[in-house]
């Protein structure tokens, strides 16, 4: 038997949700009782975030924190920094391989 821990960041009320196949934008309701899916954004993690970090180039940093923009409406009016400071987050996470 293997055992596995799926990472999961949370913005506010927007959080990239880890699964076995990649990982999931959701935006929850402010009891966190129910969620959006979003699966419109273009950008689509196809592995788990804790496979993806610290194996991103440089130059696709910036695309992968494009996975963030269907959620901006709700970032800006939720999260301290808005979108610019949670995709700025994520690229440093995403880049860091400790």
């Amino acid at each position: 038997m293997e055992e596995r821990t799926l990472t999961t960041l949370i913005f506010g009320n927007v959080v990239i949700e880890s699964n076995l196949r990649g990982a999931e934008l959701r935006i929850y309701s402010e009891d966190w009782r129910g969620y959006q899916r979003r699966t419109d954004c273009g950008v689509t993690f196809r592995a788990p975030l804790d496979d993806v970090r610290g194996n991103v180039p440089e130059r696709g940093l910036a695309t992968l924190s494009e996975f963030l923009e269907p959620a901006a409406a709700e970032l800006e009016a939720h999260y301290p920094g808005g979108v610019e400071r949670a995709q700025k987050e994520l690229a440093q996470w995403l880049s860091a391989t400790d």
